[in-house]
């Protein structure tokens, strides 16, 4: 070990500058790393000269036997990384004991312990160390934002719900040509409202790039600058093998490259920058001067702060953000900013507000406190009853929902499926209800156990989310009934409490209408109104208090109409086999209702090709099977006959559209039909309502609100099809059914594929010889 002894004298700093209360530091650094350190503090507003002693080991080379000078570095008390970036104060030391001043063990001792002279710190300097350094305040919010339509005052608001629990990041973003770096600053936790708070220092420090381990190369950064040079002419750099900035990439730039010796170059190709010794890095070769010299000038990147258009000190932290949460057992990124999200050289105080993703557990706070003696429906799932038509018509659309949405919108004339979660504000009076249901206008009865179902909900303790709270259907006074939110909260006072409120994850949950269970509810049209009692003292029903619940404002009950379709597993017999019809249902078994992985065991819908024909109506029309080879000319034509269905019965009828793409290749595809627009020329085979959207098939002649679908055929032309290729058709359609969250095209779909391979003689000759006449033997004439 080696000790070196001195002092800093700080006696040129003028008075009205000094600041005692300044920790300093002095390292021993040797190849931009520190070997050790000490901190060291003045005693008293007198002090100017301050002593130290840092411990080290002497680096020594391989072989070697006497040690490396070392550099002293002065300097403020930093960390790592922001003491070698600062200006700070050099001292060179020099390790070596020359053996002819003094005897073995002189050597050694003065080998062990070096004493220097004081080293003068100038009053320019320690400003510097005083000034460059700031203290930097993040104020924050963390929220879920939710956009609602006011319909009394005809625009859209929007309301923000605090996220508790989050850990929220700030990352430091620094840019070097295509590479980035992202250094975390300081994390801070979100609390019940969602807000948090940051302060750190920062210190306005030298760009060193080449210091920085570990960077990552941004795709849109070097997608600007390969565009630029192209346009510019210059040769484009390669990217280098190795992770950390390469010199190799700007010495090529700037011709450099050429003066390196073919060894060293060869090393700093293969192994990056890092086996460039410094001499043999000149100067010119690294400066953004002598870069953007010869470098088309881009205000672009200058402002996304890259270098060398961009070339200043890092005085003020450049900062995006990243936040996690615990929630359901589980911790969830819910909210992260890329690299166009820096918000560069922030000030000393920023004021932020991050709207956190879907996966966020917020505290709902959107919500006025519930009137008593009423009842207000809001959602089934996520579709808003007032969004859900209560009209008889003609046409009668009670229980669709979207009636009014835009002939375009796949959303439109929705009925429901599977089980609904029904959402509302019930009176703080009424303490438990059931439901009762009149299905296609039967006499009102008490909805099935098994389709009354509940859910839970949990409350906020302060620090996270209790268990789930169970608020299912129980027989209660001889009713089978829910209890409601407020009812529970009067039964467990102990449950905290904030801004005189116990703070839910979930407020206006109802009950979940479970529609699965077609022998408890099958499709139709449903009718749901609410009944609700009052409790006394030992917690049973008041008899006299039974009401049906009246919507909130009126005398009318509350009520909301449901149109349930759900999806029967049921399928026909496998088609009989003939010449050119194409099977379908062969692959079907209905023991365990599975079609295999593609096609649904399920009429609701059903789809399938049934035949294709080449040149079809004219002398020598021919059928194409699956996995057949088809010739094709560009103007021979390809006519594909198919079928998209639902049972045409009141209660169904709910197709919603269809498609039919062509996928060839490596992720290669073109829709051969679609809503938005058809290659091929559509029409009725002979159903005349052939869509492909229901919004079509209306205007087609279908009645409002179903489309029973049909047969239909498209024709294309050889011309269709870009490539000498295997082709997959896929075949799908969907009908109208929602969850009241979910997406129709996807909620109940069914799929049907087919392959065949097209050969055409003008794109791959070599694979599609001429043709000859069989009436003319081996002789015959090519055609």
């Amino acid at each position: 070990m080696t000790k070196i002894v001195g002092e800093l004298d700080l006696s040129q700093i003028p008075e009205t500058e000094y600041k005692p209360e300044l920790e300093l530091r002095v390292a021993v650094v040797r190849e931009d790393g520190i070997l050790d350190s000490t901190v060291v503090k003045p005693a008293g507003a007198k002090q100017r000269r301050l002593p130290f002693e840092v411990e080290f080991t002497p680096p020594v080379l391989p072989g070697a036997h006497r040690p490396c000078p070392v550099v002293l570095l002065a300097g403020p008390n930093l960390s790592d990384r922001e003491f070698l970036a600062l200006d700070t104060v050099r001292h060179v030391v020099d390790l070596g004991a020359p053996a002819e001043r003094a005897s073995t063990r002189a050597a050694s001792t003065a080998a062990a312990q070096l004493k220097i002279g004081p080293i003068e710190v100038e009053a320019s300097i320690y400003r510097c160390w005083i000034l460059c350094c700031r203290t930097f305040t993040i104020n924050g919010r963390i929220v879920c934002r939710h956009w609602q339509y006011d319909p009394r005052r005809h625009r859209w608001t929007h309301c923000d719900e605090p996220v508790p629990g989050a850990v929220i990041e700030a990352w430091d973003v620094d840019r070097f040509w295509w590479w980035y770096w992202r250094d975390e600053i300081v994390s801070a936790t979100s609390d019940i409202n969602g807000n948090f708070h940051m302060t750190f220092r920062w210190c306005c420090l030298r760009w060193r790039p080449w210091l920085r381990p570990n960077p990552a190369i941004d795709p849109e950064i070097l997608a600007r600058i390969q565009h630029l040079l192209a346009a510019a002419q210059l040769p484009l750099p390669t990217i280098p093998p190795g992770p950390d900035p390469d010199p190799v990439v700007f010495q090529r730039l700037l011709g450099g490259a050429a003066n390196l010796p073919g060894p060293v170059l060869a090393a700093a190709t293969t192994h990056g920058a890092a086996s460039l010794p410094a001499l043999q890095q000149p100067a010119a070769t690294l400066s953004a001067q002598a870069l953007r010299a010869m470098l088309p000038a881009s205000a672009e990147l200058a402002a996304l702060r890259v270098w060398p258009w961009w070339d200043w000190d890092d005085c003020a932290p450049d900062v995006v953000f990243r936040a996690t949460q615990r929630c359901d057992g589980r911790v969830s990124v819910i909210y992260e900013e890329s690299n166009a999200q820096t918000r560069w050289d922030i000030p000393t105080t920023l004021n932020v507000t991050l709207i956190a993703n879907d996966l966020a557990c917020c505290l709902p706070s959107c919500r006025d406190p519930e009137c008593p003696e009423c009842l207000k429906l809001t959602q089934v799932g996520c579709t808003p009853v007032n969004l859900i038509s209560a009209n008889a018509g003609p046409p009668d659309l009670r229980g669709y929902a979207r009636v009014a949405a835009a002939d375009a919108d796949p959303w439109k004339d929705n009925p429901f499926c599977d089980a609904l979660r029904v959402r509302g504000g019930v009176g703080w009076d009424v303490d438990y209800f059931k439901v009762q249901y009149s299905k296609d206008g039967a006499p009102w009865a008490d909805l099935p156990v098994a389709a009354f179902a509940g859910y839970s909900r949990r409350y906020w303790d302060g620090s996270v989310f209790s268990p789930g709270i169970d608020f299912s259907p129980k027989n209660h006074s001889g009713q089978t009934v829910i209890m409601t939110r407020r009812h529970y909260e009067q039964l467990n006072p102990s449950v905290p409490r904030f801004g005189g409120q116990v703070v839910w994850d979930d407020y206006d949950s109802l009950f979940t209408f479970d529609t699965t269970q077609p022998g408890l509810a099958p499709d139709g049209l449903y009718e749901l109104r609410f009944v609700g009692w009052a409790a006394d003292a030992a917690d049973k029903l008041i008899a006299t208090s039974e009401r049906i619940l009246p919507t909130c404002g009126q005398d009318t009950a509350e009520r909301v109409f449901l149109r349930i379709d759900n999806q029967a597993r049921v399928h026909p017999g496998p088609s009989l086999l003939a010449p050119c019809k194409i099977p379908h249902g062969l692959e079907c078994n209905p023991v365990t209702l599975s079609c295999g992985l593609i096609h649904h065991y399920t009429v609701e819908p059903d789809c399938y090709i049934r035949e294709i024909w080449k040149n079809e109506g004219q002398p020598g029309q021919a059928c194409v099977s699956a996995c057949d080879i088809v010739r094709l000319e560009p103007t021979d034509t390809l006519t594909i006959h198919f079928s998209v269905t639902c049972p045409p019965t009141v209660q169904d009828g709910h197709l919603g559209g269809y498609w039919l793409r062509a996928e060839y290749g490596a992720s290669q595809a073109f829709y051969i039909v679609d809503s938005g627009g058809s290659i091929g020329t559509l029409a009725g085979d002979p159903t005349p309502e052939f869509g492909p959207g229901y919004s079509q098939a209306l205007a087609q002649g279908a009645l409002r609100p179903h489309w029973n679908g049909g047969d239909f055929k498209v024709t294309l032309h050889g011309s269709d099809f870009p490539l000498c290729c295997a082709y997959l058709l896929r075949l799908w359609a969907w009908k109208r059914t929602t969850s009241g969250c979910s997406d129709p095209t996807v909620t109940h779909f069914n799929q049907f594929e087919l392959t065949f391979t097209v050969l055409r003689p003008e794109l791959c000759g070599e694979l599609c010889p001429p043709t000859r006449d069989p009436a003319e033997g081996d002789g015959g004439k090519p055609r």
